[in-house]
């Protein structure tokens, strides 16, 4: 049996790494998330480790390349969305329940390391999430059935920038009060639901 494919992002720009590889765990002392938030940050000090130990989800840290300078993280899981037909290019037959898919739980850029991230001459969060995320949610899909990478936005202001992504909510109250009471964690309650295609991820 082939060896599931070894995934890499290094660029000339950013290197991505576990949490839990390379000693990476010392990237949590010096890791505040922009724009005080709070949650991310504490999710990366008090419960990331823990999350991985339980293998319930991966975290990974960006890098200046060649450097252990920390710009980002973001964490990733499996799941799955209830089918409902007011999805876009997400075609299904009738008799489907559930929606496999990949959950961008966190991303968040280092506080600590403004400085240098202003420095660089281009989004650093959006370049991370098309040239990492993504590359690694394809590579993962191109190994198991993958048809939605989604999120939970925790505000309407972030919603709008994760719109900016390729990002869409389903405009069903319905759906979204039952993904709120049934489907969502409690770090995600009353959140926003988004979803992208993995069609559409290039």
């Amino acid at each position: 049996m082939a060896a599931f494919p070894q995934f890499s992002a290094d660029s000339l720009l950013f290197d991505c790494e576990r949490l839990i590889d390379n000693g990476n765990e010392f990237c949590i002392k010096r890791f505040n998330a922009f724009h005080d938030a709070e949650g991310l940050t504490y999710y990366l000090k008090k419960q990331a480790l823990k999350d991985e130990k339980e293998n319930s989800v991966r975290n990974y840290v960006v890098k200046l390349h060649g450097t252990e300078i920390t710009i980002a993280y973001f964490t990733l899981k499996a799941g799955a969305i209830p089918y409902t037909e007011t999805v876009d290019n997400l075609t299904f037959s009738k008799n489907t329940k559930l929606v496999p898919g990949i959950e961008l739980v966190n991303i968040a850029l280092n506080d600590i390391m403004l400085p240098k991230i202003k420095t660089l001459p281009f989004k650093v969060g959006e370049y991370i999430f098309y040239n990492i995320v993504e590359k690694l949610v394809l590579h993962v899909a191109s190994e198991i059935g993958v048809k939605v990478l989604y999120l939970f936005a925790m505000n309407k202001k972030l919603a709008e920038y994760y719109k900016t992504w390729g990002f869409r909510m389903i405009e069903d109250d319905s759906y979204n009060d039952k993904l709120n009471e049934e489907w969502q964690s409690d770090y995600s309650q009353n959140c926003i639901f988004m979803y992208k295609p993995i069609a559409e991820i290039v």
